[in-house]
């Protein structure tokens, strides 16, 4: 009997031992009790409400293929960057610290390049704004390699205490900041650098019976970049008048400042609240969601709503759906965009289920939060909702995510991640969904580069290359895109940077003259990579020698990057893919080319010649060829209800015949400014006899053709 016994025990005591000891290295696993649903995060004890109150605001986002949180470290008191782990269903802390002060609220925005994280001091529902707490923005940058962030700067957007603040960037790099202080909108942004604010101002709108400069202490604002090259806010009034609702202000992005055009959103007796949440379906160009919640106080009236804004129709106005009535008791509602399966997927605090305590009751202290969704071309709330984060126990409350679409192109196969709050127990809870597959496994490829022609490069010119989707910032760098003189081994010294989908490589120096260059962009498993990891498959090079000392002079032909032309009568139709272009009058239909003029940087212009080929309509009248200052059109987005306005004239074309190879002399002042960049180019007549070009998709012998004698 001893002898059995003693065994036992040390084989108890072992097991004991290593069960105690695999606690202490081992991730706990969240409680799971009966009736939770979802998952268990960090404590977030000495700071509240730390996902945010309103809604506007986004706490998480998703980049490298994972998830990216910023929460609450308790052990050091301060926001940190968790990383999500999907294995384990769980946070892990970067020790990345993003704001050192509790009782902040944030709003993230990942950019494709850099982390931008703006962190204000909040106050309460019906608090006014108060001055000496600065709204600061912390930039970060990725290094894909190590899976790691590091701050690049810290700068101030305001100083004031406010309710909420969010921000967006636009396509010129300007990051925009939106908040109310002191019954009025305010707005601020920075530089195309995105790094210098200027002063805040009033939103322009604030005299106008809009009433931006005329809401109530408890209401908000919220920015979001929608497109193409658009910057949008959105306002709540809620004063108790017929012009309560939400209101919205469209600026152009690279106009001034005080540039907005402003309208209703939706109006009307207790039709606004101060809870908005905005996102932009980027894949279609110019359709907006708001997820907002009103005041109304009958059962049957909608307590929470989308309103949704096509921009591509000709009357581009906002409608409502009701997600959930005031019966329902909804709160805090935020709207995400599934682009894989097209779903609109809002979510919102709701009564707790049956089963757990406080079951139905609503209370503004939370509930349990809830899933409604509805396809996108059919928008439609009424098929039930599904629990996605329940605490038996205790109320949640909240939900917050990301700005990003779900599963998009810049998201691919991400999922889906929410965080919410359970303010007794100072708990972080979350719910994911792993990518159902089918992501982005197609390897990206350099669609352009630059210099585009052969000989007479400008010896301070820059290389380029044009990807054919948004890439890995990080994998862009001096070692993977290079410049090399011929017979030598050695690189030129340079600086590489990547914005939008095009990387630069500016020489430190000017190249020599008479030299001819190869420009790398290197493929394969150490080289670029796009947003879900797949490498350029083989290297890209090119090569182009410099214009001789002395300025020679030479002649360059360019063919258009990208050519389009578009219609009044059809105002939201893109035809960049078309053989043809017309111009005429009647309807208004006005071509628009683009030439790659970087090259030739600090070059001399001695004339320029631009060729068209008419097609099968000529005409008795004359058009006209006209600068166009604004070069972020692009051939496949470009419409009639967002293409840029067409400036001075630099040239006349007509009357023509058809099938017809013309040359029309630009003056050359006109086309020197736009040396070492984009060049855009609008067509447009005053004739309703209208003339039809050829595309540079008829060919190249067709195609739109810029001719330039340089030295």
């Amino acid at each position: 009997m001893r002898n059995l016994r003693l065994p036992s025990l040390l084989t108890a005591l072992l097991t004991a031992l290593l069960l105690g000891l695999a606690a202490l290295v081992v991730p706990v696993a969240a409680s799971a009790d009966p009736g939770d649903v979802g998952t268990q995060g960090p404590s977030h004890a000495g700071t509240g409400t730390p996902t945010g109150t309103k809604r506007a605001t986004n706490a998480l986002w998703f980049n490298d293929g994972r998830w990216w949180g910023n929460l609450w470290d308790t052990a050091s008191s301060d926001f940190h960057i968790f990383r999500f782990d999907a294995g384990t269903n769980s946070w892990v802390d970067t020790g990345v610290v993003t704001d050192p002060r509790a009782n902040t609220h944030h709003d993230v925005l990942w950019d494709g390049t850099t982390l931008n994280v703006a962190s204000y001091v909040f106050v309460n529902d019906g608090v006014s704004a108060a001055a000496g707490f600065p709204t600061t923005m912390r930039r970060y940058s990725y290094n894909a390699s190590t899976d790691t962030y590091a701050l690049l700067d810290s700068t101030k957007i305001n100083d004031q205490k406010v309710e909420v603040l969010t921000i967006d960037k636009d396509s010129t790099g300007r990051v925009w900041a939106t908040w109310q202080q002191g019954n009025k909108i305010y707005m601020n942004a920075t530089g195309t650098d995105g790094v210098t604010w200027g002063t805040p101002f009033l939103h322009p709108a604030a005299s106008s019976t809009e009433g931006s400069g005329n809401v109530s202490l408890d209401d908000t604002s919220a920015v979001i970049a929608f497109g193409p090259r658009k910057m949008g806010v959105m306002w709540s009034r809620q004063k108790g008048d017929a012009d309560d609702g939400f209101y919205w202000s469209v600026h152009v992005d690279g106009d001034p400042n005080s540039s907005w055009t402003t309208g209703a959103a939706v109006s009307g007796l207790k039709s606004g609240d101060d809870h908005m949440n905005l996102k932009w379906l980027d894949s279609s160009g110019g359709r907006v969601f708001a997820a907002v919640k009103t005041s109304f106080t009958s059962a049957s009236q909608p307590l929470i709503q989308l309103l949704a804004l096509d921009t591509a129709t000709a009357t581009a106005k906002w409608t409502a759906h009701t997600i959930a009535t005031q019966g329902e008791c909804p709160n805090r509602v935020i709207v995400l965009i599934d682009e894989a399966a097209q779903r609109l997927r809002t979510f919102a605090t709701y009564p707790k289920p049956s089963g757990t305590t406080n079951a139905g009751v609503c209370s503004t202290s939370g509930g349990a939060i809830y899933e409604k969704s509805t396809p996108l071309d059919n928008i439609n709330f009424t098929t039930g909702k599904t629990p996605r984060i329940v605490d038996a126990d205790q109320y949640v409350h909240n939900v917050t995510s990301t700005k990003q679409n779900l599963n998009s192109t810049r998201t691919p196969n991400s999922g889906l991640l929410l965080l919410a709050d359970v303010g007794a127990t100072s708990r972080y809870w979350h719910h994911y969904e792993a990518g159902s597959g089918g992501g982005d496994t197609t390897a990206p490829t350099v669609t352009a580069v630059s210099p585009s022609v052969a000989t007479g490069v400008a010896v301070t010119a820059n290389a380029t290359g044009t990807f054919s989707e948004p890439m890995n910032a990080s994998t862009i760098t001096t070692s993977t895109f290079t410049l090399t003189p011929q017979g030598s081994t050695t690189a030129v010294g340079a600086a590489v940077t990547y914005s939008g989908t095009v990387a630069t490589l500016d020489p430190t120096s000017s190249l020599a003259p008479s030299t001819t260059y190869t420009a790398r962009i290197r493929g394969g498993s150490t080289g670029v990579k796009d947003a879900a990891g797949n490498a350029l498959a083989s290297d890209r090079t090119w090569t182009f020698t410099t214009a001789a000392a002395g300025g020679t002079s030479t002649t360059a032909t360019l063919t258009a990057t990208a050519d389009s032309y578009v219609s009044s009568g059809a105002p939201g139709t893109n035809r960049g893919t078309s053989t043809t272009l017309w111009v005429d009058s009647s309807p208004i239909e006005t071509t628009y080319l683009k030439f790659d003029l970087s090259a030739y940087a600090g070059r001399t212009i001695e004339s320029a010649t631009l060729q068209l080929t008419s097609a099968e309509n000529g005409s008795t009248g004359k058009q006209n060829v006209k600068l166009v200052a604004n070069d972020s059109w692009t051939e496949t987005g470009i419409t009639y209800s967002n293409a840029p306005a067409p400036g001075v004239s630099i040239g006349t074309l007509g009357p023509t015949a058809i099938n017809t190879r013309y040359s029309v002399p630009l003056t050359v002042t006109g086309v020197a400014g736009e040396l070492g960049q984009q060049l855009s180019l609008g067509i447009d007549s005053s004739s309703s006899d209208g003339l039809l070009l050829s595309s540079k998709e008829a060919g190249a012998t067709l195609a739109p053709t810029l001719v330039l004698t340089l030295r």
